[in-house]
């Protein structure tokens, strides 16, 4: 069923990324925040190679065979073009438009294909698609349905569906799977479609205060509905206007946009009051892990971890049995009369 070269060890945040967080571009330290014991310690030493990863989370199939597709479409189409540009900004460089789009798509790109924007997806695909086929289903006797093609619709023929109609009874019956395929399907549609919203996104660069260092996560891409300190959410969406998104990309450096807008927000810049604010949030925003050059003090005071082994083990097992689980429905559902 594999076929030769594939690559299974799949990084949902790039390792060229994490190496900003990294004195030696092999090891950072890690904050895990979930964990089975409480005699764990609280920040570890980890290799960069095997931390933000997934093995299969994005590897599907084609036809009968495994495919990795995916893997090699972030790399060349989003991680490659970003990894200078954002080495650039590291540098203080100056970047030019056609730069800043490449960037964006990378941000858009990372917000989506991590874990915890998975799980988002597929709940929220849990509760639409059954409406969605319901209504079809009316329209059929009724209306005419476009036939959707390649162009609106990205991989339409790895996308999950299967319908059948009886002769005899004038019924028709359609089965599907909601988990990996069609997550992979909506985040390409969303890539190829819904963010060039962010293609005229105005980046700018804040430097952190001095003494306050900025650590990153397995979900390092930010969304912010931002009302007052004390009253914001992160589920911020690409083109609401006046809403935030934050991307550290250092220790002493993040991005930042208000959508919308074209000008710089005017006392972010080395400001330890702002500074300590988005240390806050990258750490509340977290999914698993938070990242950092050095251990962080405050780490209580801002995010406990979670002491739980059955909940732990249970999301090993989950890790451990998602290629296998998913690739099994998928072909009970081809296979089905």
């Amino acid at each position: 069923m594999s076929g030769p070269n594939i690559t299974h060890n799949n990084h949902y945040v790039p390792q060229f990324y994490l190496q900003s967080w990294s004195e030696d571009d092999l090891h950072l330290y890690q904050y895990s925040l979930l964990v089975p014991d409480s005699r764990i310690p609280y920040w570890k030493r980890n290799s960069i190679k095997y931390t933000a990863k997934w093995n299969d989370f994005y590897t599907r199939l084609v036809g009968d065979k495994e495919a990795d597709d995916f893997e090699k479409w972030f790399n060349t189409e989003f991680e490659t073009p970003a990894e200078p540009i954002i080495r650039k900004l590291i540098d203080d460089e100056i970047i030019t438009t056609k730069e800043s789009a490449t960037l964006s798509r990378f941000i858009a790109a990372q917000h989506l294909r991590t874990p915890a924007k998975a799980g988002k997806i597929i709940a929220n695909l849990k509760e639409l698609v059954p409406n969605i086929i319901k209504e079809t289903h009316k329209r059929l006797n009724t209306d005419p349905i476009p036939k959707a093609t390649s162009e609106n619709s990205p991989e339409l023929d790895s996308f999950p569906l299967k319908v059948t109609f009886d002769k005899e009874t004038k019924t028709i019956t359609t089965g599907t799977v909601i988990g990996r395929s069609m997550y992979l399907y909506a985040l390409k549609y969303l890539l190829t479609n819904t963010a060039r919203v962010m293609d005229n996104y105005y980046w700018q660069v804040i430097d952190a205060a001095d003494g306050i260092s900025f650590p990153t996560s397995d979900d390092p891409v930010i969304c912010l509905n931002y009302i007052s300190e004390n009253n914001y959410d992160f589920g911020g969406g690409w083109g609401r206007k006046h809403g935030n998104i934050i991307f550290p990309i250092s220790p002493t450096k993040l991005l930042f946009t208000e959508i919308g807008s074209t000008q710089p927000a005017l006392g972010l810049n080395r400001s330890p009051h702002w500074s300590q604010f988005f240390r806050k949030i990258i750490i509340e925003h977290a999914h698993r892990y938070v990242y950092a050059i050095k251990p962080q003090k405050g780490m209580l005071a801002i995010r406990p971890r979670m002491v739980d082994r059955t909940l732990y083990l249970e999301e090993q097992e989950n890790l451990a049995n998602w290629h296998h689980e998913q690739i099994s429905a998928e072909q009970a559902l081809k296979e089905s009369t």
